[in-house]
């Protein structure tokens, strides 16, 4: 696959196996790839793909026990082979992921976390997210 301009912003809370599989997925794909450490979780996600977003409110510092991946400058298509790949590699789809866009890059890392947590529980409910 051709050189994208594409970012991932990834957080990982899980085996070291796991993030080994999705950089290798990441990188065939051509994407950049900004590791995002726990420290780093209050920050707003827009920042780190280089815009200049308001910070958000400062909060205790938090761990969060799942991954998250977040896209950033990826086409449709491009961003659905790049799910697929994932999938093929053996990502688990419980894997947190978005896609970076004006509503949520002033978000922290954790507040974008809680609005994906709020929205994976109204559709196991059956409701559809807000």
């Amino acid at each position: 696959m051709p050189k994208s301009q594409g970012l991932v912003l990834y957080y990982n809370a899980s085996t070291p196996q796991e993030a080994a599989k999705a950089r290798l997925v990441f990188i065939r794909m051509g994407l950049r790839i900004k590791l995002i450490s726990t420290e780093e979780l209050g920050q707003a996600v827009g920042s780190f793909a280089g815009l200049e977003v308001p910070p958000p409110p400062a909060a205790d510092p938090v761990s969060i026990e799942e991954s998250i991946l977040v896209f950033s400058g990826l086409p449709g298509r491009a961003l659905d082979q790049t799910l697929a790949a994932l999938r093929k590699a053996g990502i688990p789809r419980s894997v947190y992921k978005a896609v970076l866009t004006p509503g949520n890059a002033s978000w922290s890392f954790y507040q974008l976390y809680q609005e994906l947590c709020k929205e994976r529980q109204a559709i196991e409910d059956g409701n559809s997210p807000d």
